[in-house]
């Protein structure tokens, strides 16, 4: 009898666990359909902004040629904006699991204020650290010197595609910050089934007021460091022949550790509670609860700190990188086929001038790489120099 008590929490548990994943995949098809398009213009558009993605080229260069051929085509800008964003961001099913919380927002803002609330002071703190205090450039300064790397700067594709003054409630917009949520929100979870492994407390109020703690730190050194690194930084290897923007080195790092710790916690945590008498529904809900608290707590750092403020945090880490290693800016382009890294000048003369080139390009330079790139400024400096 008490085996099949047990079976039946389980059970029960598991598909309170899985409702997040059967909401996400209509709101996905809905995405899709609805708000990006499946007819033929929109494919047809995306094909073209996909010719310049395969290029290496930044999208913003061919803005007006772009808003040419969305008029053409019958498609509205924002629509096409949101379309030119799903593809340099895609958002994926993960995305998708977090969307429910919008239904239930004002009760999860009240359960997540007293993180929002704690976590304010506790990010400043660590800006001031981290990038005032220049510990995160040092540190990477060091990586450079230590591992006989060396630090280039290679603008993306998406440079210029989400800027700060346009409007807070645009669709790309919010496509584009609502892309980053994920990376944090799972580091909330992770950091819950740690403490409730760890610490095995009687009250779980307990647990979530030390794993809010926790949460508010990581929170603010993966947030910050993470906006930082969004100045294009690459990591070149050339003994072994690898070109690694910094801000996905970080990633691949932090998404083995907290997926496979994840999966792990979550699975033995839910056998422990259904086995050794403890409620396997409680805690699948309470599971659901912490994911949508940490939602909330990733949304305001997006918009409420990272769309504020972050501006600011890339420009000042922007002029530390300057001062600090000078590095030489790059175009990786490809051209029927041929892959070419070609410098165009240093990063603060790139910067400078915006990133790039002035004048607008058309869709006809495309086949003319790197020509319509003309105007390098100097030649790389020998970092053995």
């Amino acid at each position: 009898m008490a085996s099949d008590l047990m079976v039946e929490n389980l059970l029960w548990s598991i598909a309170i666990l899985a409702l997040p994943l059967l909401i996400a995949i209509p709101a996905r098809v809905l995405y899709q359909t609805q708000f990006l398009g499946i007819g033929p213009a929109v494919k047809s558009y995306r094909a073209t902004v996909q010719r310049i993605l395969d290029a290496g080229m930044q999208v913003e260069h061919f803005r007006e040629s772009l808003n040419d051929e969305a008029r053409r085509l019958g498609i509205k800008l924002s629509k096409a904006r949101l379309n030119e964003t799903d593809l340099l961001n895609p958002l994926t099913i993960a995305h998708f699991i977090l969307t429910p919380m919008v239904l239930i927002l004002p009760i999860i803002g009240l359960l997540a204020l007293p993180i929002i609330i704690l976590g304010t002071p506790v990010l400043y703190a660590l800006e001031i650290i981290l990038i005032r205090r220049k510990l995160l450039i040092n540190v990477i300064k060091l990586l450079e010197s230590w591992f006989g790397k060396q630090i280039i700067h290679i603008p993306n594709s998406g440079y210029g595609h989400s800027i700060q003054h346009s409007k807070v409630f645009d669709a790309s917009n919010i496509a584009f910050h609502f892309h980053k949520v994920p990376r944090v929100v799972f580091l909330g979870l992770f950091t819950w089934l740690i403490i409730h492994w760890i610490l095995r407390l009687d009250s779980w109020v307990v647990e979530l007021v030390i794993s809010s703690l926790l949460y508010s730190l990581l929170l603010g050194i993966i947030g910050i460091i993470s906006t930082a690194l969004e100045a294009d930084l690459v990591l070149v290897d050339p003994a072994k022949g690898r070109i690694i923007p910094i801000s996905d080195w970080l990633e691949s790092i932090l998404k083995p550790i907290v997926g496979a710790g994840l999966l792990f916690l979550l699975g033995r945590d839910l056998l422990f509670e259904a086995r050794d008498g403890g409620n396997a529904v409680l805690f699948a809900a309470t599971v659901i609860v912490v994911l949508y608290c940490a939602t909330a707590v990733s949304v305001t750092f997006q918009w409420g700190y990272a769309w504020w403020h972050g501006k600011t945090i890339r420009s000042t880490f922007e002029q530390q990188a300057i001062e600090k290693m000078n590095p030489q800016s790059y175009d990786l382009t490809r051209i029927k086929g041929r892959i070419q890294l070609n410098v165009r000048c240093s990063m603060a003369e790139r910067l400078e001038a915006e990133k790039g080139p002035t004048i607008e390009l058309s869709f006809s330079d495309l086949e003319n790489l790197p020509s319509a790139h003309e105007g390098v400024l100097t030649s790389p400096t020998n970092p053995l120099e």
